[in-house]
């Protein structure tokens, strides 16, 4: 058979297998607006690399880094190194800060930081580059799909863009991240483990001799080091800081099942970036010694497979299309996830988990099939639908650093600092041809962090909160909070979720949550580990808080704390686990509560030594030697 046959028949059975599974998936994974978006947080660390390296062997990069390499030899790698690196940044900086914000969107924490107006301007620089990099994915694949196939590019985007968005419907987050375990699987096994050693047992190494100058030398090979536009190593690295800041990843830290999860899951996430990458390049420095006279590096991929072996190169091309695809389903998940919060909640005021739903599931379908009408209408502008998606999201790093560390910012400084970087990118890389000679990140990244500390200081400093008035106390949500603290939940995350119920009835999100942490804090009734990093997420409470939150909790709840440090939600919970190894969205289903509740419960409780969390999907969880003799301790109390 010939390639193109092998092609079309992999396509249809990988298409039906994974049409099917995300149905199954999202059956049995999916009932409410918080499980399509983040998964209920029962992500492992293994779900979190995997989705998160998903992005970058995609239909959009999986060519370009054969590209580089064929133009770079080994300097190549640096087109990976540089997603990488920004990985790196994420894992050690704030990967962690987002989980333990509890918001399950940037937004809702840039509400918190920056007020309404700057949760409105950064929702739109959010979509906006969502949109964008979805539409160069589509862009990027359509012609090698669209050749492979034998079908043209803009019905190869439209395939490829109903699919996506037609298993996303099915399954949300979840249908996203186990059909990328599957296609980071077949991509990585394919390309990077198999085709390397094809080469290998039968070319030998590459030789430095039939290759340009410098091909082979580490770790720059023949690439520019320092210019201002790419392809160069500097502006690699900053063009990734752009795209490793936004919502996707936000998706995939919040989701994990601990904090400890979510920052091993990044630690791999650099470490699979940059294995990768050199075998990438690797691979490129073969396309250059065996095709050593293409007239356009863009090329090639598609070049270097027309000369490999008809059934390695169907499996290839048929895993471009599934990388797109584990690219495409969580930039589109996050992209809902926006409206899900932002429309649904926040405008729209809905409470109603079905009606959650189902403005996840139509907000998939429309915003993924806008993506694709956005990349067939920009199919002639590849290199302008990633300046503009990188552009636009590079403000939200500048974002990330001022909440992490700077805390100088609100709600004026962030509106400016959007509105500074939307005009660089529509005057720098659309109306003007000036990002060929300078790329536009050079001028974001600082004028935006000068524009949104300027303009801040000059306008007042940080978001003033209403301060509790001294006679009447903290209101229904303050003492919630000091109730929960009490109860021995310790960090913003844990709060959040474990009050669940409590705020989806009341329409609360995380930015309310943080904006009464502030006027708590204030007042004097509850103290913060620190006021910078990871540690201004976790909270205890001082004397005054304490009486509050004890005058308002039963005294049955305040002895069961007392003699075990446990709620009677906790003691619940171990009860519902007593019999062994129990799935948690078992009792989910059953008791009617937010597996987002007993997440939040099991993390406190396995801190304390008390249950044991594991599960490789679904999260499960048991009793510990010491948990079972605190619960028949408590049992024979009552």
């Amino acid at each position: 058979m010939s390639g193109q046959t092998w092609m079309i028949i992999i396509a249809v059975i990988y298409i039906g297998a994974m049409m099917f599974l995300s149905w199954y998936i999202g059956k049995k994974t999916t009932k409410d607006e918080t499980e399509f978006m983040v998964g209920g947080r029962e992500f492992t660390a293994l779900m979190t690399a995997v989705g998160n390296g998903s992005i970058l062997i995609s239909g959009g990069y999986l060519p370009s880094i054969i590209m580089y390499g064929y133009m770079f030899g080994m300097g190549g790698m640096w087109f990976y190194l540089g997603w990488g690196t920004g990985a790196l940044v994420a894992w050690l900086c704030w990967a962690g800060f987002w989980r333990t914000s509890g918001a399950l969107t940037p937004t809702e924490w840039f509400e918190y930081r920056y007020g309404k107006g700057g949760r409105m301007a950064i929702t739109i620089v959010i979509l906006f580059a969502s949109l964008a990099i979805l539409g160069w994915q589509y862009v990027g694949c359509g012609a090698t799909i669209g050749g492979a196939l034998g079908i043209s590019p803009k019905l190869a985007m439209l395939l490829v863009g109903i699919v996506v968005t037609a298993y996303v419907t099915f399954g949300g987050i979840w249908a996203a991240t186990v059909t990328d375990l599957i296609q980071f699987s077949w991509v990585f096994v394919i390309q990077f483990i198999i085709l390397p050693i094809f080469l290998l047992a039968k070319y030998g190494l590459p030789q430095a001799s039939a290759l340009p100058e410098n091909f082979l030398t580490l770790p720059f090979g023949a690439i520019p080091v320092v210019k201002f536009v790419a392809p160069s190593v500097i502006t690699f690295l900053m063009m990734h800081q752009s795209l490793l800041n936004q919502s996707p990843y936000w998706a995939r830290a919040a989701g994990t099942r601990t904090l400890k999860a979510c920052k091993r899951g990044w630690m791999w996430t650099w470490i699979i970036a940059y294995s990768t990458g050199v075998i990438g390049a690797f691979t490129g420095c073969y396309a250059r010694q065996l095709l050593p006279n293409l007239e356009e590096a863009s090329t090639a991929f598609g070049s270097f497979m027309n000369i490999m072996p008809i059934p390695l190169a169907a499996c290839i091309m048929a895993g471009l299309m599934a990388a797109t695809m584990s690219t495409c389903d969580i930039y589109l998940v996050s992209g809902v996830n926006q409206l899900v919060r932002d429309v649904g909640q926040y405008f729209l005021k809905i409470k109603d988990t079905k009606k959650l739903l189902k403005i996840a599931k139509w907000g998939t379908i429309a915003y993924g099939m806008l993506s694709v009408v956005f990349a067939i209408f920009w199919s002639g502008g590849l290199s302008y639908l990633f300046a503009f998606g990188t552009g636009v999201g590079a403000p939200l790093f500048v974002y990330y650093l001022d909440s992490w560390l700077l805390k100088v910012g609100n709600q004026k400084g962030a509106i400016a600092s959007v509105s500074v970087s939307l005009l660089i990118v529509l005057y720098w890389d659309l109306i003007t041809k000036k990002s060929q000679q300078v790329n536009s990140l050079w001028l974001i990244f600082p004028l935006a962090l000068i524009t949104l500390v300027v303009v801040s200081i000059l306008t007042g400093g940080k978001e003033k909160r209403e301060p509790i008035d001294p006679k009447t106390g903290p209101d229904e949500l303050g003492i919630e909070i000091l109730k929960t603290i009490k109860s021995g939940y310790d960090n913003a995350g844990i709060i959040i979720h474990k009050m669940t119920d409590f705020n989806n009835a009341r329409g609360i999100q995380a930015g309310n949550m943080h904006i009464m942490f502030d006027r708590l804090e204030d007042a004097g009734y509850i103290q913060r580990k620190s006021q910078r990093l990871i540690a201004q997420l976790y909270f205890s409470l001082t004397e005054k808080g304490e009486a509050v939150a004890v005058a308002n909790m039963t005294q049955k709840e305040l002895d069961m704390i007392g003699k075990y440090n446990l709620d009677p939600d906790a003691i619940r919970f171990m009860q519902w686990i007593s019999g062994g190894d129990t799935v948690l969205s078992d009792i989910s289903s059953r008791e009617k509560i937010y597996m987002m509740e007993l997440s939040s419960i099991g993390e406190t409780l396995a801190e304390q030594g008390l249950v044991k969390i594991h599960g490789f999907s679904r999260l499960k969880a048991s009793l510990t030697d010491k948990g079972r003799e605190v619960l028949r301790a408590a049992q024979n109390a009552a």
